[in-house]
């Protein structure tokens, strides 16, 4: 069996309550795309219930800490989280950032100290092209990366025939690049549902496409 391992950084658009003030006259902002992504969490969730794991995902708005960026890329940090001292970027790194990881990485551990095939899937759901409902990304260095999705892309098709679906490779230094550096074997792709499916139903109604995604997750090697 494959071991299958979901994230979501994107999952919500909460902020604590010692740094509200940093958005004091941009609140729009939270909740517009800059500030999470509207069914990402949803699909995460039923991903890892799909495979009985407990999901990973950010507690708060990527506008305090963008926790798809690599660890220790400054680009982590948006506009108004400069803001904040260093002290206090410092403990947002320690309570956020350093949590993410280490149960990442501990759900990524168990199955490869098995010699399972296990693969990364970082939930996202983007505004994407009209008439496409998925995006793939993978890294173009990685062969399996790719053949795993093709499998999935394979089997959504067979159920939702004429659904558009794009297929792109990715060389960003990430999330998904760090967690191949330190899990040797580890295959991290991303996985993007159009959040206009989740908002109006286009180009496929959100049920129809997250039952689909979640009945055709590629388990067997």
């Amino acid at each position: 069996m494959t071991a299958i391992i979901p994230s979501c950084t994107t999952a919500v658009s909460s902020v604590p309550e010692w740094h509200r003030a940093l958005f004091d006259g941009h609140e729009e902002t939270l909740t517009s795309p800059a500030g999470w992504s509207p069914g990402a969490l949803n699909l995460a969730q039923g991903i890892a219930m799909q495979v009985h794991i407990q999901l990973v995902h950010a507690e708060y708005t990527r506008l305090l800490i963008d926790l798809s960026r690599h660890p220790d890329d400054e680009a982590r940090w948006s506009e108004h989280a400069l803001r904040l001292t260093d002290d206090q970027r410092r403990k947002l790194d320690e309570r956020q950032k350093t949590g993410f990881l280490a149960a990442l990485s501990t759900r990524i551990s168990l199955p490869l100290q098995r010699g399972e095939k296990t693969v990364h899937v970082h939930v996202d759901t983007p505004a994407l092209p009209a008439g496409t409902a998925l995006r793939f990304r993978h890294s173009p260095a990685q062969t399996e990366e790719k053949a795993w999705i093709e499998r999935w892309s394979d089997a959504i098709r067979q159920r939702l025939p004429g659904i558009g679906i794009e297929v792109v490779t990715d060389a960003s230094r990430d999330l998904h690049s760090y967690l191949r550096e330190t899990h040797p074997g580890l295959l991290s792709i991303s996985l993007e549902a159009n959040s206009s499916c989740f908002l109006t139903g286009t180009p496929l109604r959100w049920t129809d496409l997250r039952k689909t995604l979640l009945a055709t997750l590629p388990r067997g090697d």
